[in-house]
């Protein structure tokens, strides 16, 4: 018997590769024993008959038997469908367009047709990546896995790292492929390893064998391994004719089919690049991780071993997956366990609504709009978890929302009076209880670990955090239109839940002498005059009671400003403040420090005239700050004033932008579109969801000139006045609520 951690899982032709991690090696193991299987529904048996007789159908299928499953999330009864067992589980997606060719307009229902084989292995055998087994490395089918993925106490073994950075002998300023590799760096942590021989043949050939035979890494990091680092090693490789290998399976990487795509989500387009596999190494582009990027605070590594775990997904496939994604694949694991089928395409339809209907339906969360400006002795409540908590307690899901099952009955939603099902729980609580109970566990095992075990505690934290982004997103993706078991009926059922719970907050707030300052979706702040920590404390309580559902007391605020639309100083903008509780400290949201667009030099400003304001324990205490503001002002201008005083990255813009190049009205006098022009020009068009960024090198009168990053050099000079300016609208952002500016002028009124 041999023990360790299932490492990776991919797909070798008709079986099944896993590699183990011992703790003194790596194990690879074949599975051939299971197949890839996809299902194909229809209203007659003779029609699914007819298939069995297809020459080109049964081609790519190693068996076939009919079965029974339920074929929708709301079927009672379960259906007989044709299970079609694959020789290759890469030839799953194929065969589905061959089958659904054979057909009219859904002549043929498929499920299961376009899962992540490696996910699917998961969902079938019961496993998890990570996951401590046992097993016979003769058999290598029967892992006997000695870990639970709703264990808190699991631990991870210590895994070998590198990153992997190369560079070109340029012949312009923008890397392009006919580039030649002059040295590549690997870094170890305790040591880097520059490789730089006569030929780029021989650079190459060492860097395999350094990553192949000498270290032998897990893990691979790059800064931008998918969208350049291995897709231009691939192809100088293939230049100078020699396979380049890089996995621990003697496989040489091939160029990728496309460069990416576009895709949107929550209204902003993203790109995607092709992502670079390493059979037997997880290669993770930090560029392109949610879970690596420290801007999201989303866990980094135990956040990814954690989210792989839970959510069933390889290692390399969660480190780019997007929440939704996971999400998703969570909720394939419980459709599996319960026997339901997984839509190729999602079915869901929204159900019927008359006008007056639609009206309170597409109301959504609880909104109350703030009094622009600060106010003092502020108190905030959030509640927690609260949307997950409400799809968890109330049992709303896509199929259990206006249930054919229990019209009957007495659970409805507020104000819609739809019916929600009381005889079985939906795919989606079933997939948010094990996300909502692990966090909770985190969160106290967080508290209550030694004060001094750092290094736990961050483990923890890691993993709570994590697991936060999924409840985050959980909410939009049941209203997703491509969700696979998403519905907007449950998306407004939701909605329909938080006004209900927010107006009886309000109520009782107000029945006790509370004012509401402000109220958004889960957050509310509220005030009374010289009230003590124990009337907070006590309302929490009566809050809880009534409602049932838990509250976070955030705090009491010293000062807290609530801004207004910049268009239109007569409207307030509901998620844009900043405060500081009266422990000192800030919560900031929505202005310019908490924008990724804005640069860092204006970030690291706005920050620090922040902290100075924070120190004021009113809104008189902060008006005696305010020249002390002036004076951080002053030196940041002058900062300004002085040439090569500023790292000019730190002056740059980033936006993301949402078409491709071609796509925009190029001659528009615009920043944006003089660097793409410019970064065009120097042989790079950017596509719909890459960011660009850029320096303002001339904004006088009716100008608009600026330099892309990539191609600035020590020449390169920017618009010190159009910063100026904005520099003081940064600081007028945090002081003109508190009734001070400050102008270009060193004026400060």
């Amino acid at each position: 018997m041999v023990e360790g951690w299932i490492f990776d899982v991919y797909p070798l032709q008709d079986r099944m590769v896993i590699w183990i991690k011992k703790k003194n090696g790596n194990l690879r193991l074949e599975d051939s024993s299971w197949k890839y299987c996809l299902y194909v529904a229809a209203d007659d048996k003779s029609e699914l008959l007819s298939l069995l007789g297809e020459e080109q159908i049964m081609k790519a299928v190693e068996d076939y038997e009919f079965v029974l499953k339920y074929e929708r999330l709301s079927d009672a009864i379960k259906k007989r469908v044709l299970k079609l067992s694959l020789k290759e589980a890469a030839k799953a997606l194929k065969l589905a367009r061959q089958i659904e060719s054979f057909g009219r307009f859904h002549r043929f229902r498929l499920y299961n047709v376009d899962l992540l084989p490696a996910q699917y292995y998961f969902y079938d055998k019961d496993l998890f990546p990570l996951a401590f087994c046992y097993f016979d490395s003769k058999h290598p089918s029967n892992l006997e896995v000695k870990d639970n993925v709703c264990a808190t106490d699991y631990w991870v073994p210590d895994f070998k790292s590198v990153h992997l950075t190369i560079n070109l002998k340029k012949e312009g300023k923008i890397a392009k492929p006919g580039d030649m590799i002059s040295s590549i760096v690997i870094q170890l942590p305790n040591e880097r390893i520059e490789i730089q021989k006569e030929s780029e043949v021989s650079t190459i050939q060492e860097l395999m064998e350094d990553l192949n035979t000498k270290i032998d890494p897990d893990f691979v990091f790059t800064d931008d391994g998918d969208s350049f680092t291995f897709p231009h090693l691939i192809h100088r490789a293939d230049v100078n004719g020699i396979p380049l290998i890089m996995s621990r399976e003697p496989i040489a990487l091939k160029k990728p089919d496309s460069k990416g795509s576009s895709y949107i989500s929550y209204g902003k387009v993203y790109f995607k690049p092709t992502t670079t596999k390493l059979l037997g190494r997880i290669h993770i582009d930090l560029s392109d991780s949610f879970f690596l990027d420290e801007g999201n605070n989303s866990g980094g590594l135990h956040g990814l071993y954690e989210i792989s775990r839970l959510c069933r997904m390889p290692l390399h496939t969660a480190s780019r997956a997007s929440i939704g994604r996971c999400l998703s694949s969570l909720q394939f694991y419980y459709a599996n366990k319960k026997d339901i089928l997984i839509p190729w395409k999602p079915t869901v339809t929204e159900h019927f609504k008359s006008f007056e209907e639609l009206l309170i339906a597409d109301r959504g969360g609880f909104i109350f709009e703030p009094d622009s400006g600060v106010h003092e002795q502020v108190a905030e409540f959030d509640f927690v978890s609260l949307y997950p908590n409400i799809m968890l307690q109330k049992n709303i899901s896509a199929e259990t929302v206006h249930c054919k099952c229990c019209s009957q009955y007495t659970l409805r939603v507020p104000e819609l009076g739809y019916n929600i099902c009381e005889k079985r729980t939906g795919i989606v609580p079933t997939g948010l209880k094990i996300v909502l109970d692990k966090r909770s566990q985190y969160k106290k095992l967080r508290q209550t670990c030694a004060t001094n075990n750092n290094e736990i505690k961050s483990i923890y934290d890691a993993r709570q955090s994590a697991l936060k982004w999924i409840l985050v997103t959980s909410f939009g993706y049941l209203g997703f239109n491509n969700a696979k078991f998403g519905r907007i009926d449950a998306h407004i059922a939701v909605c329909a839940f938080d006004r209900h719970i927010f107006l009886q907050t309000s109520k009782i707030a107000e029945e006790h002498g509370f004012s509401i300052v402000h109220g958004i979706v889960d957050s509310i702040w509220i005030q009374k005059k010289e009230a003590k920590m124990e009337y907070y404390t006590e309302l929490e309580e009566i809050i809880e009671k009534k409602i049932g559902f838990r509250l976070s007391f955030e705090g009491i605020y010293k000062w807290i400003a609530f801004l207004h639309s910049k268009i239109n100083s007569n409207l307030p903008v509901v998620n844009r403040y900043f405060g500081v509780f009266q422990d000192s400290v800030l919560k900031v949201r929505g202005i310019e420090a908490r924008r990724r667009d804005t640069p860092n030099f204006f970030s690291e400003f706005q920050n620090e005239i922040l902290h100075i304001i924070a120190s004021g324990n009113n809104i008189k205490e902060v008006g005696r700050l305010i020249p002390y503001v002036n004076e951080h002002f002053q030196k940041y201008k002058q900062l300004l004033k002085e040439d090569k005083s500023i790292s000019l990255e730190d002056l740059a813009f980033s936006k993301r932008r949402s078409k491709d190049l071609n796509e925009y009205q190029i001659n528009r006098n615009t920043i944006e579109n003089d660097a793409m022009r410019r970064l065009n020009k120097e042989g790079r068009s950017l596509i719909g969801g890459q960011i660009l960024r850029y320096i303002i090198t001339d904004y006088r009168g009716g100008k608009r000139s600026a330099i892309p990053l990539e191609i600035i050099d020590e020449n390169t000079t920017y618009d010190k006045e159009r910063y100026t300016e904005l520099l003081v609208q940064i600081c007028n952002s945090v002081i003109e609520p508190f009734g001070y500016t400050v102008s270009i002028d060193n004026h400060t009124s």
